[in-house]
């Protein structure tokens, strides 16, 4: 098990630094990755370290439907999947490919292991890779035998194919590709592997090197924000199929390398029995997003379910029951599309039936039996597998991958719904501490920028939700919603984008939401209004910013992930300054003072209401630098870490439990006067004394110029 003096049990919720160690049969690192029954322990307070530490399954957000988090074996008797868990104390990661019996009362069994998580890089922006931070979905495919099963392992910073029994014996690599293997699929007669690649990468690269030599040209490979080197171009895939027996290699024809849906936007489908096939189609609207019809055949027979009966969107997954008779279907619906409705559609009928409706997250459904098998988060628990039953509409746990999450302290959740000042439904979760007492008035830190799941460090997991609480914090914590749910569909999504942005009117209706929100909760006696924080990473991070300059209801901020500046263009370079200018950003050389002024620090540091963090990645700390830097030339309190090795989201364990800690005493000396105990983070806190009694002789009330959005500027 992991050697550790501190309390806590060992898991991951994000992605992975490439760490190298040794064998798995040598490192003890991976014993405690399969859980084992919780003793009967005392209830503990919720540390930083135990969130950090989470096992889990998959990444944070739903998966690609190409590629599930888990699938079925042949006899649907079993689950496979990846199981991973950090060590912020080696700064590393233990990923294992665990299968789990349906039946009840099975012993799950770990089949292989590996020290090393494949990180996703998806080809944005033109580029063969845009690093992300998190790990790449990982999807066991099961031999039609069911005693054998493949999967993507990275073993010595390399990406391939690998074959293990049930037994976990015998587990080898199959595909030996000098360049990473970015996805497979099996053949059609079950007896060789078909993988894609992309060998054109290394000579890329060789060519920038070479192109070096005499200087690289500033063009659209530019991204200055990570460095001068130009970003290597997207390059074609070459598909390869290998014999699994023999291990012969060649060269995939057109038929096979479709298996990838190769040029093609591949919409969800479902095969059930009997020549039963369904799939989601768009309808021919003149809106963005579009409307979404349910298809269903049955041999030659089609039937099309009525939008207004099966009014599926983005996020639906479909399935047949193990009888055919019934298509499972899900979909957004309720207060502000917060909840997710199950249903049952029979082909023919003129009606869907509702089965269940939840306000849990739901990150990937299959099909099991007359039921479903999902990955669930709840707003306090961790993600884990639960069956539906569908005509009893019951639910039963099947595994929990931290069962001893059960034994610590934890505050209760409330699901607050609301309308902002504009009259806009919104939601969020109101997180209370830990011996709550009523009467007494809390500080409070908003979270952004999803709600729905396990309520666990927020978008880009920087915030010990539940650590705060156990520090006597409430924590609200905010969904921003989709552009449409906000501003209605518009006709494609450069347009959804761009109204959205317009005059900051989408980002005026989020920020209300949250000052609606807070003034209902003082009005409730439940917090102390000049307590407030505001963290957000990405997209909460322009809340708030925008917060900084356009209200007077927080007294600190954390931020990370954000530029947001007149220069911005120059420091994303003209692949990403081209996105933002088709969604309605100014370009640098229009030198548009009104847009800048509603959200800009470097033009206008005086009006930056309250102090602020930046934990940055050092791929990106570059866009906050001007920020910062314009906050302390006139005295503002700011601070900025940088994180290396590290991108969007910040991924290395080490560095993860860091950001949790320095954010927990950042609010804690901002909002509650309190120095941390820890000599390393006391010294920190001790620079922050000196910003805040030098910010008090300056006077913070000399800006004038913020106001809070009010029913007048709506």
């Amino acid at each position: 098990m992991m050697r550790r003096a501190r309390n806590s049990f060992a898991a991951v919720w994000l992605c992975a630094l490439v760490i190298f160690a040794s064998p798995a049969s040598a490192d003890d690192r991976c014993e405690g990755l399969l859980p084992t029954e919780a003793a009967k322990l005392p209830r503990s307070s919720v540390t930083a370290d135990h969130l950090v530490e989470l096992r889990d399954i998959g990444q944070p957000y739903a998966a690609d439907p190409s590629r599930p988090l888990f699938t079925l074996s042949p006899d649907k008797q079993s689950i496979a999947f990846q199981l991973h868990r950090a060590d912020p104390e080696t700064n590393s990661y233990c990923a294992g490919l665990v299968v789990l019996p349906l039946r009840p009362g099975a012993k799950r069994q770990l089949i292989d292991i590996s020290h090393e998580l494949i990180m996703d890089r998806p080809a944005w922006y033109g580029w063969s890779a845009f690093q992300i931070g998190t790990p790449a979905p990982i999807t066991p495919r099961w031999l039609p035998n069911g005693k054998l099963i493949a999967y993507l392992k990275r073993d010595n910073g390399s990406n391939q194919v690998w074959l293990a029994s049930l037994d976990g014996a015998n587990a080898r690599q199959i595909t030996k590709s000098p360049t990473d293997v970015d996805d497979f699929r099996l053949s059609d007669d079950d007896q060789s592997i078909i993988y894609s690649t992309r060998p054109g990468i290394p000579e890329q690269e060789r060519g920038i090197d070479l192109e070096g030599l005499s200087g690289w040209r500033y063009d659209e490979r530019a991204f200055p924000v990570r460095g001068g080197r130009p970003q290597v171009p997207a390059t074609s895939s070459r598909y390869i199929v290998v014999d699994i027996e023999t291990g012969a290699e060649r060269a995939a024809t057109e038929a096979e390398s479709r298996v990838f849906g190769v040029g093609e936007e591949q919409p969800r489908r479902a095969s059930g029995p009997g020549q039963r096939e369904a799939w989601i189609e768009t309808e021919e609207t003149q809106s963005y997003p579009p409307d979404y019809r349910l298809i269903a055949t049955i041999g030659t027979d089609r039937f099309d379910c009525p939008p207004n009966v099966c009014k599926l969107d983005r996020s639906s997954m479909i399935g047949w029951t193990s009888d055919g008779a019934e298509l499972i279907f899900t979909r957004r619906e309720g207060w502000a599309n917060s909840l997710t409705g199950i249903y049952l559609w029979r082909p023919e009928a003129p009606s869907a039936s509702r089965a269940i409706v939840t306000s849990d997250a739901l990150i990937e459904c299959q099909p099991s039996g007359n039921g479903l098998l999902c990955l669930r988060e709840r707003s306090s628990a961790p993600r884990h597998f639960v069956k539906f039953d569908l005509r009893k509409k019951e639910a039963e746990k099947l595994f929990d991958p931290n069962p001893e999450f059960d034994h610590l302290l934890l505050g209760r959740v409330e699901r607050l719904n609301w309308r902002n000042g504009f009259g806009v439904p919104w939601y969020g979760d109101l997180v209370y501490p830990v011996g709550y007492r009523a009467g007494q008035r809390y500080p409070i830190v908003i979270v952004q920028y999803r709600t729905k799941g396990f309520l666990r460090g927020s978008t880009g997991d920087e915030i010990p939700i539940q650590t705060f609480a156990n520090e006597g914090y409430f924590i609200l914590s905010v969904d921003n919603l989709t552009y449409e749910d906000i501003i209605g569909r518009q006709k494609d999504a450069g347009e959804l984008a761009a109204a959205f942005n317009q005059n900051f009117v989408g980002r005026k209706q989020i920020l209300s939401a949250i000052e609606t929100a807070i003034s209902s909760l003082e009005k409730r006696g439940l917090i102390a209004t000049d307590k407030v924080g505001i963290s957000g990473l990405s997209d909460g991070c322009t809340t708030a910013k925008f917060a900084a300059i356009n209200s007077v209801k927080f007294a600190a901020g954390s931020v990370s992930g954000c530029a947001l500046e007149p220069d911005q263009d120059a420091i994303l370079g003209p692949m990403i300054a081209q996105a933002y200018h088709e969604s309605g950003w100014p370009r640098l050389a229009d030198n548009d003072v009104g847009f800048w002024s509603k959200i800009a620090f470097m033009s206008q540091p005086e009006r930056v209401r309250f102090p602020m963090l930046f934990q940055a990645a050092d791929n990106e700390f570059l866009a906050m630098v001007g920020s910062h830097t314009a906050l302390q030339q006139i005295g503002t309190p700011s601070d900025l870490y940088i994180f290396p090795d590290e991108d969007h989201i910040k991924s290395q364990p080490a560095h993860r439990l860091a950001i949790y800690l320095r954010n927990l005493a950042w609010f804690n000396f901002w909002l509650k006067d309190e120095l941390p105990q820890n000599p390393a983070r006391r010294e920190e806190a001790e620079r922050w004394k000196i910003m805040r009694d030098e910010w008090k002789l300056r006077g913070p009330g000399a800006n004038t110029q913020a106001r809070s959005l009010d029913v007048e500027d709506q």
